[in-house]
């Protein structure tokens, strides 16, 4: 199985939907997504078979409500999940006898998500990665995302969508290729084992 971490305020939502007026218009989930990126998003997932994990903060509405929405909105694929939310929570260690607190990222939120479902990465052991991917059936991942607080292991996976004003156009054309890319690259070639 294939898995798209999917941010939505920035990817799918974007400036030029702002001014075209597609992000005005609301059902009862929210804004409605820009055509251009979500119909990229659409062939994306019909062509590797993805399946799509929400970490955006749409999250918060819950994994019943996303479900629910993707449908109503006839998006490709199923949405499987939705990352934990940390973001907001603190965890303290003692270094050096000092409390020092720690924010998890959504880069934390995504690994333990892809932990919680069997899947660890592992770039020192092909063994251990090939034991991952066939206990957890998860193949490949990529983050699509306008944001970057990620692992710096997870860069090999990581769709960067640029921000506004860098970027009006939210999940584009560019964006479509490189992820297509990154999910058909298989995972032990990703990491340098083939």
């Amino acid at each position: 199985m294939k898995i798209i971490f999917l941010d939505i305020d920035g990817v799918l939502n974007c400036e030029d939907a702002y001014k075209n007026g597609f992000c005005r218009k609301n059902d009862e989930y929210g804004q409605d997504f820009y055509p251009p990126s979500s119909n990229l998003l659409n062939q994306l997932i019909e062509e590797t078979g993805a399946k799509v994990v929400v970490s955006s903060t749409w999250r918060h509405s819950g994994e019943k409500i996303m479900k629910e929405m993707w449908n109503h909105r006839k998006m490709a694929g199923e949405v499987i999940g939705v990352t934990p939310s940390m973001s907001f929570s603190t965890m303290q260690f003692i270094i050096d006898g000092k409390e020092v607190d720690f924010y998890p990222c959504r880069g934390d939120e995504i690994k333990t998500w892809l932990n919680m479902n069997g899947f660890s990465q592992c770039f020192w052991s092909e063994e251990f990665q090939q034991e991952s991917i066939e206990k957890s059936g998860i193949e490949n991942f990529i983050i699509i995302d306008d944001d970057s607080d990620f692992l710096y292991n997870q860069r090999q996976h990581f769709v960067h969508v640029k921000p506004s004003p860098r970027n009006k156009k939210g999940f584009h054309e560019g964006h479509y290729k490189q992820a297509k890319e990154i999910l058909e690259t298989p995972i032990m070639e990703l990491y340098g084992f083939v």
